[in-house]
Order: structure tokens, then sequence, then C-alpha cells
């Protein structure tokens, strides 16, 4: 049976946490210069940021799960088309917006630089990559709005979902099945990884994204399955799954081994976790304003990257150091941007998509997250 959506508002706080660590991964070097005193570990922490997106990726097979496991076993045909346009509705409209203000921004670039020309990688090819959402999918070179990589790997994994759901729901139901499964995704993974020389899960070798996404994305349906078929066991071995996480993390924090190898794992303990905490964590993160951030994470996590490059070149000089106030504005501006987009672009377009042109074609919509 599906679960409420309510018991689990915690997770979409996640969601914003995760977004803006991503955020201040990609400013690290401005952070530097601004505040050149910043403590080590901070600065070590932030420069983990993009492990981020991992997260991301097991959290979304978990949501995307529990929201859509029923839906996949009676009227197939149409069921996968409404979870595309879902998909589409809730990808596209930010995306392509984001992708017209990068337009923008390089014919701004061509008739006030010196060289009157494009930034290098910022061609026409890898624009119309960019709007199919197949730049991931083929090791290029990462240009235009750059953080779109992983929705791009997110939206090839999409694809197969409704298949996945489907056998999932078939073969995967058993507590043991589970666990193997559990086992067997972080071990594929490592496994492509160390097999292709890759060092990290940042690898962008042609490929590996996907491979990333997948197998995290697994992970995370993984958990939902658990979550929606054995809630109890999950319940009872709560506090195994907190002893399984420190001992991770130890491992994570004391041994040099690459991340690909032990991040994931890490990462489908604590959405295991989270999923089924009822103590502090959960009701701290319960809190308005850390719920607000997690909706509003997409909208920030494509349109930071945007701010930084306008930052950057109106604002930044080698010669000079960033000041902590100029900083502190660019951040700002992520966040009020993420607003608008959140409450003008992203929510409008969806109502109007799902509700609108989805409706007189096919009918209303069965399900709509």
């Amino acid at each position: 049976m599906q679960k409420s959506a309510k018991k689990l508002v915690h997770l979409v706080s996640v969601r914003g946490l995760a977004a803006w660590l991503v955020v201040f991964f990609h400013s690290i070097a401005l952070w530097r210069s601004a505040v050149p005193d910043t403590p080590t570990w901070l600065l070590a922490f932030v420069d983990h940021g993009y492990l981020a997106v991992d997260f991301f990726f097991i959290l979304s097979g978990f949501i995307i799960f529990i929201n859509y496991y029923e839906k996949f076993g009676a009227n197939f045909n149409h069921n996968l088309l409404t979870f595309y346009w879902n998909r589409i509705t809730r990808i596209y409209p930010v995306h392509l917006l984001m992708l017209g203000a990068y337009l923008v921004l390089a014919v701004a670039f061509i008739y006030s630089s010196a060289s009157r020309s494009m930034p290098p990688g910022y061609t026409a090819s890898a624009f119309w990559q960019s709007v199919l959402l197949v730049h991931a999918w083929t090791g290029s070179p990462l240009t235009w709005n750059v953080p779109s990589w992983s929705i791009s790997a997110e939206w090839f994994v999409y694809l197969l979902f409704p298949f996945i759901a489907v056998f999932l729901r078939a073969r995967i139901r058993g507590v043991g099945a589970h666990l193997l499964g559990a086992l067997a995704m972080p071990a594929t993974l490592a496994a492509v990884y160390f097999l292709v020389g890759a060092r990290s899960l940042g690898a962008s070798e042609a490929g590996m994204p996907l491979v990333r996404a997948l197998c995290e994305f697994l992970l995370g349906a993984l958990a939902g399955s658990l979550y929606v078929y054995h809630p109890a066991l999950l319940l009872a071995g709560r506090k195994f799954v907190a002893v399984m996480i420190a001992i991770a993390a130890t491992i994570v924090l004391c041994f040099d081994l690459p991340n690909y190898a032990t991040v994931p794992a890490l990462f489908f303990l604590v959405v295991v976790y989270l999923i089924v905490d009822t103590g502090w964590v959960m009701k701290a993160l319960s809190a308005r304003v850390l719920v607000y951030l997690g909706e509003i994470s997409y909208s920030t996590y494509l349109v930071h990257y945007f701010v930084y490059d306008v930052f950057k070149a109106g604002w930044v000089h080698a010669s000079q150091p960033v000041s902590v106030l100029a900083l502190m504005t660019s951040f700002l501006m992520v966040l009020l941007l993420s607003m608008l987009m959140y409450k003008y672009v992203e929510i409008p377009a969806q109502d109007y998509l799902r509700g609108g042109i989805w409706k007189r074609r096919w009918g209303p919509l069965r399900f709509r997250p």
C-alpha cells in the first residue's frame, strides 16, 4: 500500500540542503578568495559537494518509486505516457528557460569580449544536445548550463523506470532479494568505475554519468520497495541502520578508498534511515523554511551556475580578491531567482501542461507527482 507523502516531508528538506551544497561547491574558488581563513575541514566538506548529486539520484529513485510503482500494473501504455509527460513537464520548463538565458549570455559575450567569438565549447551541437537532454550520454565536455548534465543522466533513467518498476514488482518482493539488490548495485557501480580506470564518481568518460545515475537510482528504488513492502522491518532495524551508517562514514573518512566504492552505499543507508526516522532529525528537517528550500531546489540547481557565470564575468578580476559582500550577494541572487522561477515558471508551467494540453488530449491525470 502506498504511504502518505506527508510523513516524508523531511526528505524534501534534504533535497534543498543537497542543492545548496552543490551551489557552494561550484562557488568554492570564489569562497576561498573571499574568506581565505575558512577552516580546512569546511573547505574539504564543500570541495566534495559534487557528491550531493549522488544523494539526489538515490533520493529520486526512492521518491519516484513510491509515487509510481502501483501505476504500471494495469493500463500500462496510458500510464507509461502519463509518467513520461509528468517528467517532461517537471524538467523542461526551467531547463529551456535557463538554456535561453545562456543564449543571451553567449551573445553578450560575443559583443563584449575582445575575441568577438563564443566561449570555447559553446557550440550549436552542444546546445542541441542540451535541449534534447542527451549531453551526458556522449562524454562531451560540459558547456552551456553545466549542472544540467545530471538532469540528462536522470532523463535516461526515467526512460527505463516504468520497466524497472514492473520488474521490481514482479521479482523483488522478499527481504533477501532486496538485500541482494542493495549489495549488487554499489558493487556493480564500483566494478564499472574500476574497470574503466575512473578515479571518482565525478568521472566524465562517455557513459559513466549514466552508470552512476542508473545504479544509484536503482538503489533508491530498492529503498522505496523496502518501504512499501517491508515497513515493519525498516522500523525494527532503524538502530542497526544507524550503526551501519556510523561504520560506513568511518570507512569513508578514515580510509583512502575511491568514493565510488563507498559513498553510494553510505547514502543508501542514510536514505533508508531517514524514511523511518521519527526523532529529532525528522523534526528538525520538517521546519517549514527547510521544506521550502527543498520545494524550490530544482530551480536552485538549474539557476545557480548561470548566476555564478554572470558573477565571474562581471565582478571577478584576477588581480583582486572577491569581497565577502559580493559572494553573499551572489548566493542571495540564487535564492531570489530560485523563488521567482519556482513561483512563476516551474509551478505554472506544470499546472498548464498537465492540466491543460494533456487533459484535452488524454483526459484527467491519474497521478501528478
